[in-house]
């Protein structure tokens, strides 16, 4: 990849049989940036998951509200933000260490814990909607291996 910064944009609607763009977006962007296997499987589920709580809190499945994903790509970090324009909601404490797992024989409550412990960066917007901002880096190995290539 180039140094320059370039920036993919999609919007897709509140229906989960749309997460499957989402993987497939996300697929390609980490293999053009070269992350390896596990990062990209890391940034696959985690912005998987962000979009699917925006689809089923945020919007509360209603089809008519777009949920809007946009990746930012730099030579050794991928952004990507997930907007919904639903109400919101009230996180758990999402500053300082990464807390106990939550139990894993639950359905729901762990995707902030995974997103927190998968990715470099999260962070919440609660402007307009819930916006859900993931950081990832390129590991030093990945970036000697680009170097030298």
């Amino acid at each position: 990849m180039t140094d320059s910064k370039r920036t993919i944009k999609i919007s897709i609607p509140s229906d989960l049989d749309w997460l499957g763009v989402i993987d497939k977006t996300v697929e390609g962007i980490t293999e053009v940036m070269d992350f390896d296997e596990f990062d990209r499987d890391s940034v696959s589920i985690c912005v998987i998951e962000a979009a699917t709580n925006a689809i089923q809190h945020g919007h509360e499945t209603s089809p008519d509200k777009p949920v809007d994903l946009e990746f930012i790509m730099e030579p050794e970090i991928l952004t990507v933000t997930v907007l919904d324009h639903g109400k919101g909601f009230s996180p758990p404490d999402l500053e300082g260490e990464i807390g106990p797992a939550p139990d894993l024989t639950r359905t729901r409550g762990r995707g902030i814990f995974l997103m927190r412990s998968m990715m470099d960066e999260i962070s919440f917007d609660f402007d307009e909607g819930t916006l859900i901002r993931l950081v990832k880096r390129k590991s030093p190995s990945e970036s000697e291996e680009e170097a030298s290539a």
